[in-house]
């Protein structure tokens, strides 16, 4: 399904039945990366997966974007499903968006499930993040791909074949729009809006996140008003995904606490 958007078209789908979860994906996958977790949730949630702009099966990206953006992108879907609230899970940049969406329209999200995601960056660190794209030149995906998989997976992860799809769907995708949404990260700033987020709240972290550092994630859960954080140990950046026994657990009794 698609919502029409002022800069093309979101893609999404909807499937199952019960309270609403949102799924939002990292930069430079899709969707369908949360296959296994809506297999399993569909029974008792009504699941809606997005394929951010310039992401899966959504329009390209061809202009500067920023957070905000993508976000006002994920509630133009809720508004067109016709859902007044729903259970936001977000891993990397989709826990970014997802924060954006609690903070631009609290009265949408009924609670928020961040993973492996940060609130804002220290000022020495954004340029590292900008240069992981290039918008000013015409680049290849060649060129990232095997640093990009270093810092999210495992070095002899137990999932091989995640690697090998994530290495794929990352040359397949679009230079500009990997590079926008490197930008748009860059510029992430939201813990000080955080303090106004009231709903509950769950913060996970791995302990092997070469992205993101635990203390950086533990930063979000001091700054809402209602958030339990935990930390997982040996989990990647991608740990959601490659490690999917030990995320299930944590997630399930966080949604049975909340959504009903």
């Amino acid at each position: 399904m698609f919502t029409e958007v002022p800069a093309g078209r979101i893609a999404y789908s909807r499937q199952g039945s019960g309270p609403v979860l949102v799924l939002l994906h990292p930069i430079g996958v899709d969707r369908t990366w949360w296959s296994d977790y809506v297999r399993d949730w569909q029974s008792s949630y009504d699941v809606i997966a997005i394929d951010f702009r310039g992401h899966g099966d959504s329009s390209p990206i061809t202009a500067p974007i920023t957070l905000s953006e993508h976000a006002d992108d994920v509630i133009a879907v809720l508004q067109q499903e016709g859902v007044a609230a729903a259970h936001l899970i977000g891993v990397s940049m989709g826990g970014m968006v997802a924060q954006c969406v609690a903070i631009k329209a609290p009265e949408r999200v009924a609670s928020l499930i961040l993973c492996a995601t940060a609130g804002a960056f220290p000022e020495a660190v954004r340029p590292r993040i900008l240069a992981r794209g290039d918008l000013h030149r015409a680049g290849s995906m060649s060129e990232v791909v095997a640093d990009t998989i270093s810092r999210w997976f495992h070095p002899e992860s137990a999932r091989p074949d995640l690697v090998e799809r994530c290495r794929v769907r990352l040359l397949a995708d679009d230079w500009y729009s990997w590079s926008a949404s490197w930008a748009a990260i860059s510029q992430l700033d939201n813990l000080a809006q955080l303090v106004n987020v009231t709903v509950p709240a769950l913060v996970v972290a791995g302990d092997a996140d070469a992205s993101i550092p635990v203390a950086v994630s533990q930063q979000i859960a001091d700054a809402l008003a209602a958030a339990k954080f935990v930390s997982i140990p040996g989990a990647t950046h991608f740990g959601a995904f490659e490690m999917r026994d030990l995320f299930t657990p944590i997630f399930d009794e966080f949604l049975a606490s909340v959504a009903r």
